[in-house]
């Protein structure tokens, strides 16, 4: 186990990893992304230094974040848009970012940020709540699959559209459910549902139980952002193979 190192910074307190950690491991692999995933979200929310109109600008900054927290190692590899086959009616998977110091232990993420524009115009919010889950479904499959050395994963989203957070006027397609403190029991799949905003296919679920759980206050019975943020981040979900 690898001892953390207790740091507070602006009334927060931090656990980072000690200089020159580099390797991603079973038992380093949750720390470091998510020690990285809030590292962007301050730097969105707190600094003010990193703004974004679409996922693939976070992307190459939580890359970024994920080397400066394992010191910037020689044997840290990355890979963008990473293809997988896999058997209809998945198909190639792309996965958005894989991550390893071991080609034997990769770390699958998917990060997704669908936002409403400057202009107001709402993402496709029925639809990104089922891409939520099929992201899911893939990376179940991905730690699955030996073939693929992709031992863990880990699915990221920001988003500042209040309809992802709290059941609101939303009414079709709701099994794909990703509103705050949501428990998804393990191992259970997702029919496939018609239309364009759904999913042609089975959606199943890692063994595990998975949790929604955004950063957002509850102010007089409305839900917001969490204290002096603008956006909504959902703390990483985990994906585990069963063995």
């Amino acid at each position: 186990m690898v001892a953390l190192v207790p740091v507070r910074r602006g009334g927060r307190l931090y656990h980072l990893f000690p200089a020159r950690m580099t390797q991603l491991s079973p038992m380093t692999s949750e720390a470091v992304i998510c020690q990285a995933w809030e590292a962007m979200r301050d730097r969105v929310e707190i600094k003010k230094d990193l703004e974004f109109a679409h996922e693939h600008t976070l992307q190459f900054h939580f890359a970024w974040e994920v080397a400066r927290v394992t010191g910037f190692g020689g044997n840290l590899e990355v890979r963008f848009e990473f293809r997988t086959e896999a058997p209809k009616p998945r198909g190639v998977i792309q996965t958005d970012l894989i991550f390893w110091t071991d080609p034997e232990f990769r770390i699958a993420v998917e990060l997704k940020a669908p936002i409403r524009s400057k202009k107001g115009a709402n993402s496709a919010m029925t639809h990104g709540r089922m891409a939520f889950y099929k992201d899911i479904d893939r990376l179940r499959y991905l730690v699955e699959t030996p073939a693929s050395n992709v031992r863990m994963g880990f699915f990221l989203a920001v988003v500042n559209e209040l309809g992802y957070v709290t059941h609101r006027q939303q009414h079709t397609n709701l099994e794909y459910n990703t509103f705050h403190e949501t428990q998804v029991e393990g191992g259970i799949t997702i029919p496939p549902t018609p239309g364009r905003n759904g999913c042609p296919y089975h959606l199943q679920m890692p063994f595990h139980p998975i949790c929604w759980k955004w950063d957002c206050e509850n102010r007089e019975g409305r839900i917001f952002p969490a204290s002096k943020m603008r956006h909504y981040w959902l703390a990483p979900i985990s994906v585990s193979p069963p063995f």
